[in-house]
């Protein structure tokens, strides 16, 4: 194994350890347990012990948040319910903010600072922080920009000569539609996980 793949199995194990809480000691300990061992026995026996054959072997166990409810897990006290969610409130949704519209506001910036923040944050997996900032790059900016700028204008000059420019209509009005799309549907993918995270 190497340094990367080390992380991801920490990071899981943490994740896995966060969502276990609210069990009693023992069976949060012995839990942990057996899943480490699941995963150093199915590595130790794959001919691959990469990092895709390290992703798979987590993909196939499932969400850590899923495994602690199978558990028993999530009867946390009502003060730390409430706690939790106000974790997810203030950071996680002003990152999402900027990541969707922050580069409308202050261009092209706005957005950087979205993404600074989000790959700052530990409430995201880095498979999240990689869909917060490819899907879709720019957020709502773009899609304004798409349509705001590359819609098909035309020019005449007073002698009848006329030049056209920029996208078809009904083109830029697609990839408008794409940009927003994706981009919603990021940010409340992201959402979505933080309040799994915090749950």
């Amino acid at each position: 194994m190497t340094t990367a793949t080390d992380r991801l199995i920490e990071e899981y194990l943490d994740r896995l350890e966060a969502a276990t809480r609210t069990l009693p000691e023992a069976r949060r300990v012995e839990l942990l347990a057996q899943i480490r061992e699941h995963i150093t026995v199915t590595l130790s026996g794959a001919e691959d012990q990469g990092e895709a054959t390290v992703r798979t072997i987590l993909d196939r166990l499932g969400e850590p948040e899923d495994i602690a409810r199978e558990a028993g897990a999530g009867s946390a006290p009502a003060g730390e319910k409430a706690a939790g969610r106000l974790a997810v409130g203030a950071l996680e949704v002003v990152t999402v903010i900027l990541l969707l519209i922050g580069g409308i506001v202050l261009p092209v910036l706005g957005w950087l600072i979205g993404v600074v923040l989000l790959w700052a944050s530990a409430r995201w997996t880095s498979r999240d922080k990689l869909i917060g900032t490819l899907v879709f790059p720019g957020g709502l900016a773009i899609a304004v920009y798409y349509l705001l700028f590359w819609t098909r204008s035309s020019v005449c000059t007073p002698d009848g000569i006329c030049e056209t420019s920029g996208l078809p209509g009904g083109f830029a009005l697609t990839l408008t539609l794409i940009g927003s799309i994706g981009s919603i549907g990021s940010a409340a993918y992201l959402l979505h996980r933080a309040r799994r995270t915090a749950a």
